[in-house]
Formats: structure tokens, sequence, C-alpha cells
């Protein structure tokens, strides 16, 4: 079962097409094998070229991504698709257990006209279609290049287009301001947020270091620090009870004046709205996390050991990566 799930792509059962993660969530299913079938591309087990000529329906399969931060770079590949073909329609099959508020990402695109069909796997082989097109997204986590690509020319590349004659513009997740975020709470007039927090120990920035953080950035901007999480600072605000869903959490970034942040989502939403961001990378090295990203002042805190990894508990490891970055802040480099 363990070499099924970590299969570069997506699954079947008989005729269905179906998604490792629901498995690993508590789906069941019997009988099942990779999908590998002619009127399915996968990138990963054989390499093609979109062509856009005459594509008139584009299915992901498994698209585009399980995470928040993974599923906002993905639809910016989406989002240029739709601006080199407009007449085409997007079909996304998604995995139909994982988390609420990144499913709510995606109903976003669907209502900002980047997306035109919502759907959870399992769902039925496609019959071969001349002017139709399903591309297998699954599993990007292991798909060999996924580690020494930059994400946005990951899922280029893996989407059938050169990631190369791709301009950095269309890397920097600008879809996000087709959002609708005027009806979103303000939360202050002008604020700095923090966001620490991120979906591994190893990418997260540790708490001893939150109040000390949270100090420097109202001596840096005279600002209010907003942010997510308990911080005892008198400037500090938790505002995780006004961002209850995920377009709140969009608006709260797009309008703040600074992020200081983990690599987490809340990065790559930044990146798309503009705004000036400074982020700490504790594992996968910021050249594949936030090349294209102009307002982002990346800062390395990881080790030699950290740089292939997505995640890690090790006490060690994670102990290595607090070490540089009290080093860090000790030497006024944070």
């Amino acid at each position: 079962m363990d070499t099924l799930l970590h299969f570069p792509g997506s699954l079947l059962s008989g005729h269905h097409m179906v998604a490792s993660y629901d498995i690993e969530q508590g789906c069941t299913y019997p009988s099942l094998s990779p999908l590998i079938h002619a009127a399915v591309l996968n990138y990963a087990h054989q390499p093609f070229q979109l062509a856009f000529s005459n594509l008139r329906t584009l299915t992901l399969v498994n698209g585009m991504g399980v995470t928040l931060g993974d599923s906002v770079i993905g639809i910016e590949v989406l989002h240029y698709l739709r601006q080199r073909r407009p007449g085409l329609h997007v079909r996304v099959l998604r995995p139909s257990r994982c988390a609420d508020f990144v499913e709510q990402l995606y109903h976003l695109a669907l209502d900002s006209g980047i997306i035109d069909t919502l759907a959870c796997l399992p769902q039925p082989l496609p019959e071969p279609e001349p002017h139709d097109v399903y591309i297998d997204m699954g599993n990007p986590l292991f798909r060999a290049d996924f580690a020494t690509l930059d994400m946005h020319d990951f899922f280029y590349r893996h989407t059938g287009i050169d990631e190369k004659t791709v301009a950095d513009a269309a890397k920097q997740n600008r879809w996000l301001r087709r959002i609708d975020i005027s009806a979103c709470e303000r939360l202050a007039a002008d604020y700095v947020l923090f966001c620490p927090g991120a979906s591994t120990a190893l990418r997260a920035i540790p708490q001893r270091f939150h109040q000390a953080l949270v100090e420097r950035l109202h001596q840096r901007f005279g600002l209010p620090v907003l942010g997510f999480g308990n911080v005892d600072h008198p400037h500090y605000h938790n505002i995780t009870p006004y961002c209850r869903d995920t377009l709140s959490f969009i608006a709260a970034i797009a309008r703040a004046r600074f992020l200081y942040a983990a690599d987490s989502s809340a990065l790559h939403i930044a990146a798309g709205f503009g705004v000036p961001t400074r982020a700490l990378f504790g594992a996968i090295p910021p050249a594949l996390r936030a090349r294209y990203y102009p307002a982002c002042d990346s800062v390395w805190t990881g080790t030699t050991a950290t740089e292939a990894l997505h995640q890690s508990t090790d006490p060690r490891t994670l102990r290595a990566v607090e070490e540089n970055i009290a080093r860090l802040m000790q030497n006024g480099g944070l």
C-alpha cells in the first residue's frame, strides 16, 4: 500500500480515478492500481507539451495541491492558461477529503472565473476526445523534480508548459487580485502582520522568538502588530477569531503594510498582492519557494541537512534550525 500511496500520480479503482490523499485520510477502495491510461497525461511518466491550438476543455485530475500554499501556486497556472486561451473550459477534480479552508480557495477561483467546473474524486476514466485533455497532477511530493524546481516552475512543467517561456509576472500569484475582498472586515487602518505558523514544525518560527520579533516589528514600523496565536505584547492583537474563513485570511494579508512570516501560505498570498514580506525558511531553500517574489526578503535559517526536507520531527534537526534563528536574532539578522 505504501508503494501505491507514493506513486507520482493518481490511482485507479476499477475504472474510476481516485486520490491517494483520500486513502490516507481514511477512504477505502477495492483493487487499487496506478493511474496509467492513454487518455490521461502525466508529466512524471511521460513528458509532454500542452497544445493550445485546438484545446477546448482541460481537466486537472487531483489538481492543484492539498495544501493552501501549493493551491495558490497551482491556480496561478490555471489563470495563465485562461489568459492564453480565453475560451478554455477548466475543470478541476479534487480529492474529497481536503481541509475545508483549502477547498474554499478553489471556490474563490471558481467565483473569479478561473475555474469553470469543480468536482470531487472518484470520477470515471475519460473517453479520449480530440479537443479535451486530462492531466494527472496527483501526488506532487513524490515527483522527482518537486524538490529541485521552484514551485511555480514545477506546476507549469507538469501542466505541459515550458516554464522557461513564462514571464516572472505570471509566477507571482496575481490571480488572487481577482478575488473580491471588499466585504471583509477591515481589522485596522494600518498594521503589520505576523504569521509565524506553518504546516510543519520545521517550517514554523519557534514560539520562544515570537515576543521579541513582535517588539522589533513594532519598533520598526510604529504600527500595531496583528497575528495568529497569542503573543504577550501590548501592541499585538490576535486576529484568529476574525479570520474564520479563507477569504478573510486573504484579506488580512492583502491589506497589511508588511508581513513577517514563516514558509507558509501567507507568504504566497502576500506575493499576489505585492505586500512587502520577510520570510524565514528552515527547510526547503527560498530559491525553490520565493524565487519570483520581488517584494519578499528571504532569510535562510536551515542547515545542509534540512535543504531537501519538507518536514521533520527529529529533535536535533529542529534544535539546529532554532539555534540558527537565535544566532541571527542576536546578530540583528532578523
